[in-house]
């Protein structure tokens, strides 16, 4: 269809949507929507582990079916509770608090109207003068691995790698990474799901694997303080990620979904939350789990009077493809955010695990 239609009208398209998405839109009146590329999740026809590896990283195939059934596993132990504590000091003081050679504020702008955000998501963020600041100082939490040795050797601890390689398989790459804070006696983050960060663009994916159905991602998520139920422990329902749901728009948040100060602010998942079991994947400092994003997943409010820390990364297979030749020419359009021109001259992927056989990315070398 995109390809009858004038350039100005094809711009303004989502033409990273499917069949499935735009008659969902369609045939709801524009009530429901898909926040992320919709498709099913495929079930592997082994539990088999993908690679061999150490006795002590070892996953069974119980193990795996549990994550393929669950959308989750874990949490395992990483480092010590002394050490991570050491850990947050160090990157609160030297990385989170500095600003990444990387950021430069002449190399995007805010985009005050016009965006397909506005037709899809009008409850998105507004440019206020607070909003610009807090999207600005977001750069300091994003992807340090780029520029700090000491995270991206965290990145690569065998403890991690090996696990994540059972279930994806030998060759990884590292394509985004972030800290986490949610303040004290704040609340926690919006349940959400994502597949193929279609979202961030709402026209393009970013994140483009040879098969969307099959596992091609996976997040690692490193507690750096304790957290339980008190303290923004996280929370998945487990199953959901055999499937995207979409949003219902423009509806208003209950008290359940309602989780985080910094919420995505486009609506209820329309999946039954309320009425559904929550498992959450309480930590102690230095512990990890991992996850699949598709599963529905966000956080506790934190009800102590400290913060509750925390680091994740992301990790994809290497016939995957991170932002597109016009995103990485032209800079990257964030649209949720109400960014254009986002530079990502600086952005890499970094080959963690085996080798890379379709040079698809840019490598940090």
């Amino acid at each position: 269809m995109h390809r009858f239609l004038p350039e100005k009208l094809k711009e303004k398209l989502p033409s990273g949507w499917n069949d499935t998405m735009f008659w969902t839109a369609a045939l709801s009146g524009g009530k429901k929507i898909y926040f992320d590329y919709c498709c099913e999740f495929k079930t592997p026809k082994s539990y088999q582990p993908k690679v061999k590896v150490a006795p002590e990283f070892q996953l069974s195939p119980e193990n795996i079916k549990f994550f393929y059934e669950n959308g989750y596993l874990g949490p395992f132990k990483l480092m010590s509770e002394d050490e991570a504590e050491n850990l947050r000091e160090y990157l609160l003081n030297s990385v989170v608090n500095t600003v990444p050679p990387q950021v430069d504020r002449s190399s995007y702008k805010f985009e005050e109207t016009g965006n397909i955000a506005e037709d899809l998501l009008p409850e998105s963020n507004l440019l206020t003068e607070e909003y610009k600041e807090y999207f600005s100082e977001r750069f300091k939490t994003l992807n340090r691995h780029l520029d700090n040795s000491t995270l991206l050797a965290l990145f690569k601890r065998p403890e991690i790698v090996e696990r994540c390689a059972q279930l994806l398989g030998p060759n990884l790459l590292l394509w985004r990474s972030r800290f986490f804070e949610i303040y004290p006696h704040s609340s926690g983050t919006q349940w959400h799901q994502n597949s193929n960060w279609l979202y961030e663009n709402m026209r393009d994916s970013v994140v483009n694997p040879s098969d969307s159905s099959e596992l091609f991602q996976l997040t690692c998520w490193i507690a750096l303080t304790d957290a339980n139920k008190e303290k923004g422990s996280m929370m998945v329902i487990p199953g959901t990620h055999q499937t995207i749901y979409p949003i219902q728009r423009g509806s208003t948040l209950t008290d359940d979904n309602n989780l985080h100060l910094h919420s995505f602010g486009y609506g209820d998942i329309d999946y039954p939350i309320d009425n559904t079991e929550k498992k959450l994947i309480e930590m102690k400092a230095g512990e990890f789990f991992l996850f699949t994003e598709r599963v529905i997943h966000g956080s506790c409010e934190n009800t102590t009077d400290s913060s509750r820390w925390a680091v994740n990364f992301r990790l994809v297979k290497t016939d995957t493809r991170i932002y597109t030749e016009e995103m990485l020419e032209k800079g990257h359009k964030d649209t949720y955010h109400n960014v254009k021109n986002l530079c990502l001259d600086y952005w890499k992927a970094v080959l963690v695990r085996g080798e890379d056989h379709f040079g698809y990315n840019r490598l940090l070398k």
